[in-house]
């Protein structure tokens, strides 16, 4: 269970609550003519936009934002590879498989399985960026999907308030109905509004950090698996992927300031 996701949620929906409450309206802030055209719509446009073969993994990767694969941290990755890297540089490569456990992540075990196959390390660093390549392109169609999603919401609250407008307009004269379409009006923007930034696009954001972590973990892995098909040490493959390590953490650190700025 991710715990800050949880948070937020609970403290969005508290904060959204209190005011609706504070200002006396929260029975009067549903309305399923707007509901429906902003998740109505929302959803037709998301779904004009991405091919099938996308919009199918998005309920693993929403749930995913609840409740991710736990994982090691980097660190511990690299412990792990030392261990392995001091096997194999004392028992040889063939004794790798034995010390590997069920949870070891299978970009690792596909790793080891190379080095059992005697791939050259040209194609074992080929094969596993091709595969980094292909798992982060995944990744990022179905956070477009969420971010995108999240742009199309507000235009749909933007459509419900002039669909309102429309009504007020049609009934000038009459006090009910004016007030009827001014609902409808308020009520999609505030709709549209909640859904994107509540929802949609903190979903892709969570699943962009999700994404970095996992991609970070196997890049550390595919120096570990080079290190060990060169036969280096384990100091060596620590001071390597601590390295890189290290440079990673300062390249983010720069991205947030400027993101800041």
């Amino acid at each position: 269970m991710d715990f800050a996701t949880f948070t937020g949620l609970f403290l969005g929906a508290a904060a959204i609550w209190y005011a609706l409450t504070s200002g006396q309206v929260l029975t009067a802030a549903w309305n399923w003519p707007s509901f429906l055209l902003v998740i109505g719509g929302t959803a037709a446009s998301t779904f004009v936009t991405f091919p099938f073969e996308v919009l199918k993994n998005v309920p693993k990767s929403f749930f995913l934002t609840f409740f991710p694969q736990k994982k090691l941290s980097p660190n511990a990755v690299i412990e792990r590879l030392c261990k392995l890297a001091e096997i194999a540089h004392i028992k040889g490569i063939d004794a790798l498989p034995e010390q590997l456990a069920p949870q070891d992540n299978h970009f690792l075990k596909s790793g080891v399985e190379m080095l059992l196959n005697e791939w050259s390390e040209e194609n074992i660093k080929e094969s596993m960026e091709r595969d980094l390549e292909s798992v982060l392109e995944r990744h990022q169609e179905v956070q477009k999907v969420f971010a995108t999603a999240g742009g199309y919401a507000p235009v749909y609250g933007l459509m419900g308030t002039l669909i309102g407008m429309l009504a007020v307009l049609r009934d000038l004269g009459n006090t009910k109905a004016m007030g009827m379409g001014m609902m409808v009006a308020i009520l999609t923007t505030f709709y549209g509004i909640v859904f994107s930034n509540f929802i949609l696009l903190p979903v892709a954001g969570k699943l962009e950090t999700l994404s970095a972590r996992e991609i970070l973990i196997k890049q550390i892995i595919m120096i570990g698996v080079l290190s060990i098909k060169k036969d280096e040490s384990p100091l060596v493959l620590r001071n390597k992927a601590e390295k890189y390590l290290a440079e990673h953490i300062r390249q983010e650190r720069i991205k947030a300031s400027a993101k800041k700025e």
